[in-house]
């Protein structure tokens, strides 16, 4: 195709003006080749795959502080129920925002190439491409799993604290309730209590 776009312009009475020596053909016909070899097989996105989008217009912080909330104030109602118990506040710690799971698309490509010289040698060689995508499902990524945060310690400042047989039992329906180990809470009376 080149040879003959040269070989018309010099009919057409363009002479020497985009003549190339016929050596310099074969390195240009060289560069163009692995220009295009370059093209095909640059990848056209990258993508972390564990970077998940964030889930609605909230911000992470605000759905940590719902979820925080919600936990402290129906412990709070719980255990002010528990017999000698008074007055109950609860203060939580918690370990992140939680964590999401979403489903993930994974495409491999093998590609085997192979040359020969002008000698007659063979030679192959392989590529191999792994792109990662997040699924969606109607334009929103699909979730897989959700996770709340962990919780790392529950402090409890009752009225009836004072008493070890009700600390105790706050402590052991705390764990209970948040599924969590006794030695994470802490019950403590409240000044002035019983």
């Amino acid at each position: 195709m080149l040879e003959e776009w040269i070989r018309r312009n010099k009919e057409e009475g363009h002479p020497h003006k985009w003549s190339i020596n016929p050596n310099k053909k074969k390195y240009l016909l060289v560069i163009l080749i692995c220009i295009g070899l370059l093209v095909l097989i640059w990848p056209v996105s990258q993508t972390e795959p564990n970077t998940p989008p964030l889930a609605g217009n909230k911000a992470p912080d605000m759905k940590v502080d719902n979820i925080k909330n919600s936990l402290v104030h129906e412990l709070e109602g719980i255990l002010s129920k528990i017999d000698g118990a008074g007055n109950v506040n609860v203060s939580l710690t918690l370990s992140s925002e939680g964590i999401k799971s979403y489903a993930s698309n994974i495409r491999e490509e093998k590609r085997d190439i192979q040359e020969t010289d002008n000698k007659g040698l063979k030679k192959t060689t392989s590529e191999h491409n792994t792109t990662r995508d997040l699924a969606a499902s109607s334009g929103n990524p699909l979730l897989i799993e959700e996770r709340n945060p962990e919780i790392l310690g529950v402090l409890i400042v009752a009225d009836g604290a004072n008493d070890s047989r009700i600390a105790e039992q706050l402590t052991n329906a705390t764990a209970t309730l948040l599924d969590i180990s006794a030695h994470k809470v802490t019950v403590m009376p409240r000044m002035g209590g019983k």
